[in-house]
């Protein structure tokens, strides 16, 4: 996979805080940059149908995430590509896959055994928005973690406990050594301006956590917050329907600035 594990999951317990729409934008940004690779891994399926608007349901069911972690059809089998990005779409089929995990744990170690095969330089994983053991098995396999977050839904709490998440799954091999906060939907409203001033104390947040309880905490890396995507109406539009942001848009210019960050993160280099 190029420079090696460059495994992004996008996650965070509340639902409706645009987990799917910055995975997918993202991911659309990064596919100009590097070699990409986008993985659905919620049964709802809606970052498979913005790149794959009104197919049936029998497209996704064919080829997927849970094919594919079953072992029943190959990478070549299952990829998809779209807008310059491979794409693994998921299927109402994954409502089993709580069932099947509890009677084969092994399957929540297979997805980053399979992932590793791939060449792409950055995977990036879209998750449901409630605790799952989807949200688990794609955090044993993440070496980067993205928590979206939103004015509206802020909440220290959900934050504390998905912490505690994290540690567990690191506790259990997880690979975890990047943790960022991703402001989305971002205004200029006196909300917006408080809750990102938490934000920002968040990592001092962590520390306190790590003082009161090192057993729940004491692996969780330090959070660092990214620049804040814009409330814009044209994101949810082209999100909606499925397109790629349009040139010369605030949203594009914003998931592009954030698509260069990352990159620079992990070291590596833009093809542009």
């Amino acid at each position: 996979m190029g420079k090696g594990h460059n495994i992004i999951v996008v996650a965070n317990p509340k639902g409706g805080v645009s987990k799917t729409t910055s995975t997918g934008h993202l991911a659309m940004a990064l596919g100009k940059k590097a070699k990409v690779c986008v993985v659905d891994f919620d049964r709802q399926k809606d970052l498979s149908k913005m790149f794959f608007r009104g197919e049936p349901d029998a497209f996704f069911e064919k080829a997927n995430i849970f094919t594919l972690l079953k072992y029943q059809t190959t990478l070549k089998e299952t990829i998809k590509n779209k807008y310059g990005v491979d794409v693994i779409v998921a299927a109402p089929s994954l409502r089993d896959f709580q069932f099947i995990a509890s009677k084969d744990i092994g399957i929540t170690l297979r997805l980053k055994e399979i992932l590793n095969e791939l060449d792409s330089e950055i995977i990036l994983i879209d998750t449901p928005g409630s605790g799952s053991y989807e949200t688990t098995t794609a955090l044993m396999a993440a070496d980067t973690v993205i928590i979206p977050v939103i004015p509206e839904l802020w909440s220290i709490d959900t934050l504390r406990d998905f912490f505690k998440t994290i540690n567990e799954t690191i506790s259990q091999g997880a690979t975890i050594e990047k943790i960022y906060l991703l402001p989305t939907r971002w205004g200029t409203s006196k909300e917006s301006e408080q809750v990102h001033t938490q934000l920002y104390r968040t990592p001092e947040f962590l520390k306190k956590l790590k003082e009161r309880e090192p057993r729940a905490f004491d692996l969780v890396p330090s959070p660092e917050i990214l620049t804040s995507i814009p409330f814009s109406k044209t994101i949810r539009d082209r999100t909606e329907a499925g397109e790629p942001l349009a040139e010369n848009t605030n949203g594009k210019a914003a998931f592009s600035a954030l698509a260069d960050k990352i990159i620079s993160e992990l070291g590596l280099f833009s093809k542009v």
